[in-house]
């Protein structure tokens, strides 16, 4: 599943609090997935992707149990995809969801029962292992979040930044999973700051 696109206009139009506000990160959509032999991330079109070595060390002492597969971003904060070259290069992993628990698909649950599960598998996490922050949805906090993103492009000189824009989440809305491909919801809206 996958946000639809949108303009700043839709926030007149929705009800703001039927959704929360989550902070997009400028990075790959990474899926973890927990088996019998370790932990594997992987792209959205089913491609491995090499761990990089800050967040290998940290998923071990995590010890992130099987049967979990957490939905979520690889992201630097220097150059978009630079640790896809470089092992080295320290980034961070953020998971906004999840898809399995003990081995059993949880999308058909509601956000907030799919966030509690994310809670109790990452919990504190690590020092770049996380979850995204949930915000209320006010124009002051998309303002807010705008200006964060902006402040890091200017201060960093980088056309890429660690926050591309913000997801708007429908409470109480289930995952809409495709086996085949990637799906446009509307319980999910995306506005983007930077293409």
């Amino acid at each position: 599943m996958k946000p639809v696109r949108v303009s700043e206009s839709i926030l007149k139009k929705i009800k703001l609090d039927d959704y929360v506000l989550e902070e997009k990160y400028d990075g790959h959509r990474a899926i973890l997935i927990s088996g019998e032999r370790g932990v594997k991330l992987f792209t959205r079109m089913k491609t491995e992707i090499q761990i990089p070595d800050n967040l290998k060390q940290q998923l071990d002492v995590l010890k992130i149990p099987e049967g979990i597969v957490l939905d979520g971003e690889i992201w630097t904060p220097s150059k978009r995809g630079s640790w896809a070259q470089n092992k080295n290069i320290i980034c961070s992993l953020t998971f906004w969801d999840v898809i399995n628990y003990e081995g059993n698909p949880v999308g058909k649950k509601s956000l907030e029962e799919r966030r509690a599960i994310l809670e109790k598998v990452i919990g504190n996490g690590m020092e770049n292992i996380g979850l995204v922050v949930q915000k209320p949805v006010t124009i002051e906090c998309v303002e807010e979040t705008r200006k964060k993103a902006m402040g890091h492009r200017v201060d960093s000189q980088s056309r890429s930044g660690f926050i591309h824009g913000v997801v708007l989440k429908r409470k109480g809305s289930p995952r809409r999973d495709n086996p085949g491909r990637s799906v446009e919801h509307v319980d999910w809206m995306k506005i983007v700051y930077f293409s």
